[in-house]
C-alpha cells in the first residue's frame, strides 16, 4: 500500500470534508430509504477517492486552497480553522509551520496539565492577569504577594 500511495496526493481537508458529507448522506439515505440521497453520497465518496489517488498535486492543492478560503469566510467555523495548517499530503511528509506550532502548543499544554494534576495537593495555580503566565504557589500559606517572573506584575492572592 505504501508503494501504491507513494506518488499519490492522499487525504487533505477537502477530502475529509467531502468524505464526511458522503458518509452522513449515505446514512441518511439508508435510514430514510432515499435512493437519490444514497446515489449522491456514493458519487461524493467516489470523487473523494479519486482525489486521494490523484497524481496531479497542483490541481488538488489549488482545490484544497479554494476550499480553505471558502471555509475561512464562514463566521463561526472560519475563526476556529484559520490557525490550522494544511493537512494535505505533499509527497515529502513535511508539515506547515502553523501546523507544527499548533502541535508543539498542544504538547506544551498537555505537559502543563499533567504537571498541575501531579502537584495539585501541594501547590495552587494561578494565571498572571497581565501576561497570562501560569504561576504556581505553595498551598496553605494564607494571603501572599506573588510577583510574576515574566512581566514583574505583583498581585495579592490567597493560597
Amino acid at each position: 500500500m505504501n508503494n501504491f500511495m507513494k506518488d499519490r496526493y492522499g487525504a487533505d481537508e477537502l477530502s475529509l470534508a467531502v468524505g464526511s458529507v458522503g458518509v452522513v448522506l449515505a446514512l441518511v439515505g439508508s435510514i430514510f430509504s432515499l435512493r437519490i440521497v444514497s446515489l449522491i453520497a456514493l458519487a461524493l465518496l467516489v470523487i473523494d477517492l479519486l482525489r486521494c489517488f490523484s497524481k496531479n498535486f497542483e490541481a488538488r492543492r489549488r482545490e484544497n486552497d479554494a476550499y480553505r478560503a471558502l471555509v475561512a469566510r464562514i463566521p463561526v467555523i472560519g475563526d476556529k480553522l484559520a490557525g490550522r495548517g494544511s493537512a494535505g499530503a505533499t509527497g515529502t511528509g513535511s508539515r506547515s509551520a502553523a501546523r507544527q506550532a499548533a502541535t508543539n502548543d498542544f504538547k506544551r499544554q498537555a505537559r502543563t496539565a499533567k504537571k498541575m494534576w501531579k502537584e495539585r495537593k501541594t501547590k495552587a495555580f494561578l494565571k498572571c492577569p497581565q501576561c497570562g503566565t501560569m504561576l504556581s504557589v505553595p498551598r496553605g500559606k494564607g494571603k501572599i504577594i506573588v510577583t510574576c517572573p515574566k512581566c514583574h506584575a505583583r498581585m495579592e492572592t490567597k493560597s
